[in-house]
């Protein structure tokens, strides 16, 4: 044998039992360089360090659509900070001294609710994207009182120690003010005729107040009628989803009277698409709908729409309109 290739031998020996050493196993599939440590969240990627210690975490909550006023915490919103190891563990709330643990391997989570009578839904889409820290964002019952909360994972990697007292870090929750926006209020549509044609109905929604938003959950377009024939959704515009034909509403469930189509965004206050009225933006929310019409002499048809809202709260409302479309 050549001595290079003892040389390499001899080296690689040295470091494996060096390696052995360090990690407390003779069998590499052991060390914890190739295996997930436990309790590691799925899909999660541990900080490149290991994180310990007490952190001084603030926390400054701002209106999206009104950046120049800030919200209280404490008031207009709360955070708490939690860990999970196991299972939940309430490590602080507001702006605390929390400590970490190896075992929540560089993650912490801050939960933000909105206190009764506050008027604010949290925008979690542009908290995840003003702060880098937020890894991911999840809505569910962390504290178990029976009500979902937005929950965002939050890195304590790399944050610069000073000279003396804690690390400091501060999360940037962001909201939008609710206000329930009023819908326009179409002239009915006559003289259609009884060939088959198509028409539009203007219905859009506006806000009374700006830097405002709204929460929309389900949409739903309903005629008075079970005769298929007589009137057909072609297409509606559903301001943050888009222009959606017929087809993606799916077939209309037929009542004892009546025809629905159903288009449903989401079921809760993390799923819902929020409409925004910002500064320097025109108050008009589109809800166009095309309609394909093949009236007979005498017909007046009701075309209703249904927009399910939702609160702050999570509870739905609607707001509706009625056209008439006669022959």
């Amino acid at each position: 044998m050549k001595e290079w290739h003892k040389a390499v031998i001899v080296s690689l020996v040295l470091m494996w039992i060096f390696l052995s050493m360090v990690y407390g196993s003779f069998n590499p599939m052991e060390w914890s360089i190739v295996n997930r440590p436990s309790g590691q969240p799925p899909g999660g990627t541990p900080p490149t360090t290991e994180v310990a210690g007490m952190f001084d975490m603030k926390v400054a909550g701002y209106n999206t659509l009104d950046l120049a006023s800030s919200l209280t915490l404490g008031t207009n919103y709360n955070c708490f900070w939690y860990a999970n190891r196991g299972g939940w563990m309430l490590l602080g709330s507001g702006s605390a001294t929390i400590e970490v643990t190896p075992q929540d391997l560089g993650y912490v989570y801050a939960v933000v609710k909105i206190p009764a009578g506050q008027s604010y839904y949290v925008d979690a889409a542009q908290t995840k994207q003003m702060n880098p820290r937020v890894a991911s964002v999840s809505y569910e019952d962390v504290d178990n009182d029976g009500y979902k909360e937005f929950t965002f994972r939050f890195s304590m990697a790399d944050i610069p120690k000073p000279g003396s007292g804690n690390p400091t870090v501060t999360f940037y929750p962001y909201f939008l003010a609710y206000e329930k926006p009023a819908i326009s209020a179409p002239a009915d549509i006559t003289g259609v005729g009884t060939a088959a044609v198509d028409k539009y109905i203007e219905w859009y929604l506006s806000f009374t107040n700006t830097k405002k938003a709204y929460g929309i959950v389900k949409v739903e377009f309903a005629i008075n009628t079970t005769d298929t024939t007589k009137i057909q959704l072609s297409q509606m515009n559903i301001p943050g989803v888009g222009y959606l034909t017929g087809d993606q509403f799916g077939a209309p469930y037929k009542g004892t009277s009546s025809l629905t189509w159903t288009y449903t965004i989401g079921a809760n206050l993390y799923q819902a698409d929020y409409i925004k009225y910002g500064s320097n933006q025109l108050n008009k929310f589109d809800f166009t709908t095309k309609v394909k019409c093949q009236l007979a002499t005498g017909d007046v048809i009701q075309a209703t729409i249904t927009i399910y809202g939702i609160t702050v709260t999570g509870t739905l409302e609607t707001i509706t309109d009625i056209v008439n479309i006669s022959a």
